[in-house]
């Protein structure tokens, strides 16, 4: 279980940490008009993708499912078509009005949300096999990928024109290694031991499948997990498009590199809430017992210490091209907003698992609000501001996102507390009572 959780947790950070090294490298070296374009297509390329995710491997646990169906690969195949008809139409349609950078290869454009998009219920029982050292395998490879291509770019500048196909191709063969991995562990079973496998479900035959009674049965399943990645993970990336829209390809480049560090920290926050899902409870009740302006100023304190520094650091090596912003403190503003707003990301992932585990209604609302929130105020402030408006408006909707989150922990936290003192209260008691009579 150990191993399987420290896999999961690379699986996250790793492809994180590459792209920040490959969006570092290519905003230091290559064009910064010509990138963001291509950065705008990728973007564009999982909004398609997310647009049609079904979310297959979180319906796959309901247990009425699995004991109607062996597999949901034929939802991906849905999501494969779908995806592949909005990115490969609408994305050359916004190629040939020069919002994206175009392709040397027109076949890519339909590869890529192909196989991706037939990936995602792999990826799930990949980790329901216990395969979690070959996801995380598989996402490494594709890591090292992106920054392989990009050194091969800057070894080589005549190749910069192939930067669009590079990076659609290496997603197209990241879903194909996984379909692959699936396909191989589906000959070899799952494990003995397993106990997520039912065995009444029927061996999945595409022809003879009663299709829409499955999908009248299992309708809301299937429409509540669609709503979560079309809405949720789509966003993330649809903000990539505004700057690069509102502000222009130069400016939408240099966002996609702190968007890299936004990226890298919600993909930590997300592995640290999974190792401490099972002391986080207890951790948020001992910070009840202290006294809370203490531990907020304090909190505060260090986190714009740390901030600080990093951003200080940022600005020393130059991590991103921000000269052209302007003078020193106008460099340094923009690192701390930066860095300011990864850190606000950070602590809701960390948050956001207590939140979902005290009330999914609540973890819901702060989503949207997250999504809808960001979005706005990222339209807003660019319009008016530019990229440093869009990195406010990212901090903006954290903090709404932070605060609605230490709410619903802090009642949460009390609930806990509540709960284990009446437990103790009938116990401390019996024991009182005990000791009189023998008295």
């Amino acid at each position: 279980m150990k191993r399987d959780v420290i896999y999961v947790v690379l699986a996250s950070a790793l492809p994180a940490f590459g792209n920040f090294v490959a969006v570092a490298l290519a905003l230091r070296y290559l064009d910064a008009e010509w990138l963001g374009k291509s950065y705008a297509l990728i973007a564009f390329f999982f909004v398609a993708i997310d647009l049609f995710n079904f979310g297959s491997p979180r319906i796959f646990t309901v247990d009425k499912v699995r004991s109607q169906a062996s597999t949901l690969i034929f939802l991906d195949c849905l999501s494969a078509l779908g995806s592949t008809m909005v990115f490969a139409t609408v994305g050359t349609l916004l190629i040939n009005y020069g919002l994206f950078a175009r392709t040397q290869f027109g076949v890519v454009m339909v590869l890529a949300p192909m196989f991706y998009g037939l990936s995602h219920f792999s990826l799930g029982v990949l980790r329901f096999y216990g395969r979690s050292g070959t996801i995380c395998a598989i996402s490494t490879v594709s890591a090292l990928s992106r920054v392989l291509i990009i050194v091969l770019l800057i070894e080589r500048r005549s190749l910069d024109a192939y930067l669009p196909d590079l990076l659609l191709l290496v997603e197209a063969v990241y879903g194909a290694m996984l379909l692959m991995a699936y396909l191989h562990s589906l000959r070899r079973g799952p494990p003995r031991d397993s106990e997520f496998f039912l065995p009444e479900a029927e061996k999945f035959n595409f022809r003879m499948f009663d299709y829409k009674a499955f999908f009248m049965q299992n309708r809301k399943e299937i429409l509540g997990s669609w709503y979560g990645n079309a809405i949720f993970s789509g966003a993330k990336h649809v903000d990539i498009m505004i700057v690069a829209f509102i502000v222009g390809p130069a400016a939408g480049s240099l966002y996609r590199g702190v968007k890299s560090v936004h990226n890298l920290a919600f993909n930590c926050g997300q592995g640290v809430a999974l190792v401490l899902s099972g002391r986080l409870k207890r951790v948020t009740v001992a910070l009840l017992r202290l006294p809370q302006g203490r531990v907020m100023a304090a909190g505060v304190v260090v986190l714009c210490a740390l901030v600080s520094l990093a951003s200080w650091l940022a600005c020393r090596i130059h991590l991103f091209p921000i000269a052209v912003l302007g003078s020193h403190a106008v460099q340094f503003g923009f690192m701390f907003v930066a860095f300011f707003g990864a850190a606000l990301i950070f602590v809701c992932r960390v948050l956001s698992l207590l939140v979902f585990s005290a009330n999914r209604a609540s973890f819901v609302a702060i989503s949207t609000l997250e999504v809808g929130a960001s979005l706005l105020f990222v339209s807003v402030l660019s319009y008016g501001f530019g990229v440093i408006g869009a990195l406010t408006g990212i901090v903006c909707a954290g903090l709404l996102v932070l605060a609605a989150s230490l709410t619903i922990s802090r009642s949460a936290a009390r609930h806990t507390l509540a709960s284990i003192q009446t437990t103790d209260a009938p116990v401390v008691g019996k024991w009182h009572g005990t000791c009189k009579n023998e008295a």
